[in-house]
């Protein structure tokens, strides 16, 4: 016996260490050590090696437990939890391979995993779990030394030739990727309840070249059957449809001519109708008939008609939550939302009772004075209510002081339920609230979750809708947030007739990745600064809309780690009010420079009223759909967009000699009158673009007329004056062009600094 072990360490030799474990495919051999430390990862085509350096991480460990509130961006808060405790939480101490079985002994459990050597990928799937039974559990850890892009929602590190990632294969678990140490650290995790139980989560082991990946990324989903959303064979992501460029407004059957108007001035060919516009009621998603008087039918009619115009049409939506005002919630409030906090009647209450003592401790409580959760989506009124039986109570406050057990204020039968006797020991639940549409979140562990999506599916498929945005996706049971963000949207999206169609969501997450569509939407700009005003921000730390726009550049930034296309949304258009100058033409051109330079589209969220008190709307929408043209008609090479990936540098698309240019110039310039100018340099002289936000008016210039050209963004020209020598140019609130063949930028800068506006007489 001891030689036939003899003669297999000699064996093994080949690899370094007695005892190796291998799992190899046709495109990769990786290596594990009998510690469960990573050694080898070589891409067979190549022999390159690409395991990541030292420190040794596990295969596997027991997970950091965690289950504080995440908001929408902390989904990366999840990906940091998990792979600090894969790089030094508690490491497996002995793995051994069993024909298709892996055994993982960790300190006190062990782990058993069914692998599955495929041509294009390996897969791991656990199958039992004895000893210490671990709540979180890092499923599958890897290194790679592939660190120019490492994508967190991917979970892959790659450059231009190698590509590694993981592929979570069900819902039970999830996976992210970090640099940490000078690698890429890709780690999957999964955790024991709420929801599903740890056996029978998996994930695969994807390395391939990087031209590759994709096409085998789809064959793994379709393979495991994952969520996903394609059309002709390709992921919805790949298609046209994913490049183009949005509204999202509020507007009902009457408005229907209006929009396709407005598609037509942008150049956009999509519009998102918001959730409010057309539905009442998230939960039975009751109608909005103010906007759509005949229900169903006038909402079909009116998707039908903007198809008919060539215009993909949206739903915004919330599908994890249900409204206070609807029927799952009155006269008798649904047992099946997720209860974030329970406690116990202290004794028996009457009807009219406003002060009601519980067992236990309400410290933590909404309204809390001690409360460590200082901010409550949407104000801590909405959040301020305990569930007794079939009631539903608003409390005022929490007391007495020092003791915190009892509800204060309280006013009884909220939300149209019935004041009602409750006896001692009724459990009194807190119902997980969703602060935005003022709702209550649905337990996706019940069957509501499926009766609410079938109701939404119902409307979105008799609609015909092809696009969905599912709002909301922070407000989920935190105790495991990544499950309950992907499982509500594939639920809903799976009972979606239509593929493809344009997947887009509050948070992309590893699960989604196959279905989402782009992603990178953000607050719009007066949502961003109206948040920091809120918190206490002097002027001087108000976010620029400069500032707001490199927020959603760098959001499509990291997207391409992803492999995910990005657009720069939600942007708004807005009038003057008291905090600000109204949204600016140089402001929007800056906005339309940077989704030109990274081929991303843009996505303005604002409303009919907005745009009819902004006098510059008309010239917006000009200055859109002339980048939106140029950046789908691709009229530019890498080489000239490449000046407009320099952050803060300003751009401007002219017309000259018959051709559209890129030209740099100045940061804006107030002028008489309250005229704006920005000056640069062209081929043959020196270009200006004007516009004035209020009413129309001449600009008086010292410079001759002879040998100026004034022009729209079109290229036509635009009719000028002349007065004792000057050229009088029309100015108002749209962008037009000034060339001066003879003037360099200093010099037309000059001469317009010198200029005198001259308002024209009223009518």
């Amino acid at each position: 016996m001891r030689a036939v072990v003899g003669l297999a360490c000699i064996a093994a030799m080949a690899t370094g260490h007695c005892g190796d474990i291998v799992f190899e495919n046709a495109r990769v051999r990786a290596v594990l050590g009998e510690d469960a430390i990573w050694r080898s990862l070589v891409d067979k085509a190549s022999g390159a090696e690409h395991i990541g350096a030292q420190p040794g991480v596990a295969i596997a460990s027991v997970a950091a437990d965690g289950s504080r509130a995440r908001d929408h961006v902390d989904v990366l808060g999840l990906q940091e939890r998990i792979t600090a405790s894969a790089a030094g939480g508690a490491g497996a101490a002995l793995a051994r391979r069993e024909g298709d079985r892996l055994v993982i002994a960790l300190d006190r459990s062990r782990l058993v995993y069914r692998i599955g050597e495929e041509s294009d990928w390996i897969s791991f799937t656990l199958e039992g779990v004895s000893g210490t039974r671990p709540h979180r559990l890092n499923l599958l850890c890897v290194p790679v030394d592939l660190t120019a892009h490492v994508g967190t929602r991917l979970a892959a590190g790659w450059d231009t030739r190698f590509a590694v990632g993981l592929m979570a294969l069900n819902l039970q678990a999830h996976a992210t990727a970090a640099k940490s140490h000078g690698r890429a650290l890709l780690t999957s995790e999964t955790q024991d309840g709420p929801g599903p139980p740890l056996e029978g989560a998996a994930v695969a082991l994807v390395a391939a070249p990087t031209a590759d990946f994709r096409a085998i990324l789809q064959r793994l989903a379709a393979s495991h059957d994952l969520p996903r959303n394609e059309g002709d064979g390709r992921p919805s992501k790949e298609l046209p449809l994913a490049g183009e460029s949005y509204w999202f407004m509020s507007f009902g059957e009457a408005d229907a001519d209006r929009v396709i108007a407005l598609c037509r001035q942008s150049g956009f060919r999509q519009v998102l109708l918001n959730s409010g516009a057309w539905c009442r009621s998230p939960g039975h998603y009751d109608f909005n008939t103010r906007n759509f008087p005949g229900g169903m039918e006038s909402l079909r009619r009116t998707v039908a008609k903007l198809h008919g115009a060539g215009i993909g049409v949206g739903m915004h939506c919330f599908a994890s939550k249900v409204a206070k005002a609807d029927a799952h919630v009155a006269p008798v409030p649904d047992r099946r939302f997720w209860v974030d906090r329970a406690d116990a009647l202290a004794a028996d209450i009457g009807p009219a009772d406003s002060s009601i003592r519980v067992t236990g401790d309400l410290r933590e409580w909404p309204g809390s004075p001690v409360a460590s959760q200082k901010l409550w989506e949407g104000g801590v009124d909405k959040h301020r209510e305990v569930i007794i039986d079939d009631e539903i109570i608003r409390y005022e406050g929490i007391g007495s002081e020092g003791r915190w057990d009892t509800f204060e204020g309280c006013a009884r039968g909220a939300w149209g339920t019935r004041a009602s006797a409750h006896g001692a020991g009724a459990a009194a639940r807190h119902y997980g609230v969703d602060g935005c549409i003022n709702g209550y979140i649905i337990d996706q562990e019940t069957t509501l979750l499926g009766e609410t999506t079938a109701r939404l599916a119902g409307i979105f498929n008799a609609c015909d809708f092809d696009m969905v945005y599912f709002d909301g996706g922070e407000d989920v049971d935190r105790r495991r947030f990544a499950h309950y963000v992907s499982k509500f949207q594939a639920t809903a999206m799976g009972q979606f007739a239509r593929r493809p169609i344009v997947h887009m969501g509050t948070i992309l997450t590893h699960n989604l990745w196959h279905s989402f569509t782009r992603s990178g939407t953000v607050d719009t700009y007066l949502n961003t600064l109206h948040g920091k005003i809120r918190a206490g921000a002097a002027v001087g730390q108000w976010p620029t809309v400069r500032d707001h726009i490199e927020k959603s550049v760098a959001y499509v930034e990291s997207l391409r780690d992803d492999m995910m296309p990005g657009e720069l949304g939600w942007f708004g258009i807005w009038p003057k009010d008291k905090e600000t100058e109204g949204l600016q033409i140089d402001e929007v051109e800056y906005l339309m420079c940077r989704s030109l330079a990274y081929d991303a589209p843009i996505s303005l969220q604002t409303s009919f009223s907005q745009m009819d008190k902004h006098p510059l709307t008309g010239g917006i929408l000009e200055v859109v759909r002339a980048y939106e043209r140029a950046r789908r008609e691709k009229i530019f090479t890498e080489d000239a967009l490449a000046p407009l990936l320099e952050k803060g540098s300003d751009h401007a698309l002219v017309r000259s000699g018959g051709a559209w240019r890129l030209v740099r110039v100045s940061a804006r310039a107030l002028l008489d009158g309250g005229v704006y100018a920005q000056t640069g340099t062209v081929e043959g002289g020196a270009v200006a673009l004007l516009w004035r936000p209020d009413a129309e008016g001449d600009l008086r210039v010292p410079i001759p007329r002879q040998g100026l050209r004034f022009q729209d963004l079109d290229g036509r020209d635009v009719p000028t004056g002349d007065r004792d020598g000057d050229a009088m140019l029309p100015v108002g609130p749209r962008r037009l062009t000034l060339r001066a063949a003879s003037e360099t930028a200093e010099s037309l800068g000059a001469a317009l600094g010198r200029a005198r506006f001259v308002a024209r007489a009223r009518r």
